[in-house]
């Protein structure tokens, strides 16, 4: 089925040049330029637009305002009407985190090649994902950005007594000596580790250690020790 191209966006001059790619696929059957989220209700809503064909968005990023949850009903109510290709204006990369969030699988900068642009525009019209070259890589570091963020969570969610345990194992202190320590038996301190390393998603030591400097807990071990006072850790296992 051919797909009909609503360009929504206030620079005409990028608007026009959209509608010259657009004219160059068979498989669509022309555009319609607007310059706002409301005309776009309004012409959705005008009898005259509703055809035998499938509808194609391509939305100025600038347009969602993206301070409000309605913003955000927006986007997925008009998800279910059409396939949506979003032109990304270098906003905040955690608007393009809530476009994502809401359903948006494809997303190009507005400086693409004129390859990409089509591209992009058959991925959306596929309803498939896509993203340009340089929103892949604001994506890649928004993903590794939020695995830290969360992994910083669960690290910060530890008892005081697990994170004395993680400081020194990265000091490489033996199970043996760190329980000697807190007065509780190596088995005590072993059970702990392998607690931390199930809810830490980690397999071995090696994985505890990588998530303690990660997180930065060792960084702030080395600045704030009293917060990590060997006597508040003692006789405090939950085991």
């Amino acid at each position: 089925m051919q797909s009909q191209v609503i360009i929504c966006d206030q620079q005409n001059v990028y608007a026009m040049g959209c509608g010259f790619l657009i004219k160059e696929n068979p498989m669509l059957m022309g555009y319609h330029i607007i310059k706002s989220l409301k005309e776009l209700d309004d012409w959705l809503e005008n009898e005259q637009s509703q055809k035998a064909c499938s509808l194609l968005l391509v939305v100025d990023s600038s347009l969602f305002d993206y301070g409000h949850s309605e913003a955000m009903a927006q986007i997925r109510a008009l998800r279910e009407k059409m396939s949506i290709m979003v032109v990304f204006n270098e906003q905040d990369d955690a608007h393009l985190y809530q476009l994502i969030d809401n359903g948006i699988n494809v997303v190009i900068s507005r400086n693409v090649t004129r390859q990409e642009w089509s591209k992009a525009l058959e991925m959306a019209r596929l309803n498939k994902i896509y993203f340009c070259s340089i929103i892949s890589d604001k994506v890649f570091a928004m993903v590794n950005h939020m695995e830290k963020i969360k992994l910083t969570e669960k690290v910060h969610q530890l008892h005081t007594y697990d994170k004395y345990i993680l400081v020194r194992i990265c000091e490489e202190a033996s199970s043996k000596q760190i329980a000697y320590e807190v007065g509780h038996s190596k088995r005590t301190i072993e059970g702990h580790r392998t607690k931390m390393m199930q809810k830490l998603e980690v397999k071995n030591l090696a994985g505890l250690v990588k998530v303690a400097f990660i997180s930065k807990l060792y960084d702030h071990y080395l600045v704030n020790p009293g917060l990590y006072d060997i006597t508040s850790c003692a006789k405090t296992s939950s085991l």
